[in-house]
């Protein structure tokens, strides 16, 4: 199928030179991409529960990271205070 654009000056002199660049034709190139933008903005979306179940995942995990940190914490002082008393002896 035929079809007509119209874009800017300096868009079309850029997509030129790189199509010739990789040996492509301006209507390859601009097919290209087409076909990636649009098979991006084909993906599923992620539903709410799905976006829950991660986040609640990632808490979880986290939390386990923070209970391990904690145990192996060979100081009274938090981390806040143990930075900062690191950077007062440099």
């Amino acid at each position: 199928m035929k079809t007509t654009l119209e874009m800017p000056d300096d868009l079309f002199r850029r997509a030129k030179a790189t199509a010739a660049k990789r040996g492509q034709s301006l209507k390859q190139l601009v097919t290209a991409a087409l076909e990636h933008e649009l098979a991006k903005r084909s993906k599923p979306a992620v539903s709410a529960k799905t976006r829950s179940a991660r986040a609640k995942a990632w808490l979880s995990e986290f939390d386990e990271l923070s209970r391990k940190i904690s145990a192996s914490w060979n100081s009274d002082l938090d981390a806040v205070a143990a930075i900062r008393e690191q950077r007062r002896d440099l």
